[in-house]
This record gives C-alpha cells, structure tokens and sequence, in this order.
C-alpha cells in the first residue's frame, strides 16, 4: 500500500481556496466591499452607532462601528458645533450616511431596522453571544467601495483611581473607513450632489493614502485629519428636491 494512500481527498471536506492569508489590519487603499452585516447598538453613554461589517473581493472582513451621535450629555446628536459656532456632521455620521446614499439612494434617516438575532462580542462572556440587535437589512449585500486607512494607534489600559484609559506606551495597527465611493462609477456624495461629469476624487484619495500608515499614537505627528480635494474638485452642492442617488 502506498504511503499516501490515507491523504486521499474527500467530498466532504473542503478544497484548497485561493487567499492571500493573514489576520492582520490590510494596508491603506481602495477596496470593492460588499455588507455582510449592519446593526444599530448603543454606547454606555448614550452615543448610537452603527456596526457595520463589509466583506472584500479577496474575502476579508473589514468591521467598525460607526458613532452616528454624540452621547446622552452632550444631547445624542448627529452633529458638533465648532469653535466659531459652525455645524458639522460627526465623521461617523458621514459615513454611514454615505453609506445608505451611495448603495440605496436614500438618507440613512429614511430606512427602517429588523430586529434580528446575531453573535455579538460580550465582555461578560469574553465571546460572541447571540444577541437580539436591529439590523438594517436593506444595506446587506449592497456594493461599496472603501478607501481605507492603515493606521497606529496606542494601546491602552484604564487606570483603576480615574477610570480613564491611558496609552500603555505599546502601539497597534488597525483599519480606519476614511472614504466611500459609489461602486459603478466612483462618485463620491459630494461630486453626485455637485452633479459631476465624471469621478475626480478617489484618484485623489489614492494618489495620497495608498500605500501609507497614519500615525496616530500619542505624541507622533501622523496626517491626521481627511484628505483635502484638489484644486477644481467639486464644492458640495445645496440638497437638492429630488435624490441624486436614486
């Protein structure tokens, strides 16, 4: 009997995939994603976020909660109010709004939830539980492309006398979603609601981000903050009576 008549192969275990392999944070850059999972949940202070799972072509997760408000204190809002008493969108706002605009056509404002049961990471448990959560099912399987950050960050510890986490002095790389793009034709929200001829950005964004790591680890100056459009990108537009999206 030959040696290697035990690694005969079976119909009921699974063949060899194509994969790159590797658990850790991918580099900066753009990415076709599909939602594999989007749910609502709630921060111990109020805030109100959106988990949001988008999966690659090359069968990555890539998994971050967007905070959509502010928390109970500063009055659960979707919006700060900078120094000179201007109003801006909170970053994850942007994004999940981007978001429902770019695959769905609508504000995110206008979709409704199901409630639906889903393995949720439990810190009592230190496991994925199942869980009752309000998924957005309209946005499931929806395409999006991502440019996204490889990032530094510090890693943390709370400290027992302020219950305030401190950098520990380690560091970690994670992904941050920076930008979205429509799939089909690149656009950005900004360049559909400025009705542009054609897609100017995400050359932009990639030109400046592919590639990079953003330092964002205590005391080290990273290029913190999105990227500015250049010269002759599209201002963004009024809002206009009828969907750009649709």
């Amino acid at each position: 009997m030959s040696l290697l008549k035990s690694l005969a192969t079976n119909d009921s275990i699974s063949n060899e995939k194509d994969s790159v392999g590797g658990t850790g944070p991918l580099d900066s850059g753009l990415y076709k994603t599909t939602v594999s999972m989007a749910y609502l949940s709630k921060s111990k202070g109020g805030a109100l976020g959106m988990v949001l799972t988008l999966k690659t072509e090359e069968g990555k997760d890539i998994r971050q909660t967007l905070w959509m408000t502010s928390g109970t204190e500063k009055g659960c809002k979707n919006y700060y109010e900078t120094k000179t008493g201007e109003k801006q969108y909170l970053p994850g706002f942007n994004i999940a709004n981007s978001l429902t605009l770019l695959t769905l056509g609508k504000e995110i404002s206008d979709l409704e939830t199901e409630t639906k049961v889903v393995n949720v990471y439990s810190a009592e448990a230190k496991a994925e539980v199942p869980t009752k959560v309000e998924v957005l099912m309209d946005l499931l399987n929806q395409e999006v492309t991502v440019g996204l950050i490889k990032q530094t960050v510090d890693k943390t510890t709370k400290n027992e006398t302020t219950g305030v986490y401190e950098p520990t002095g380690e560091t970690r790389d994670e992904n941050e979603i920076d930008k979205l793009f429509r799939t089909r034709d690149r656009m950005t929200t900004a360049e559909i609601r400025a009705q542009a001829e054609e897609a100017k950005f995400i050359d932009t964004w990639s030109a400046k981000f592919t590639g990079t790591v953003k330092n964002k680890s205590k005391g080290a100056s990273g290029t913190a903050g999105a990227p500015k459009a250049a010269a002759g990108a599209p201002a963004a537009a009024k809002k206009p009576t009828t969907s750009l999206f649709a």
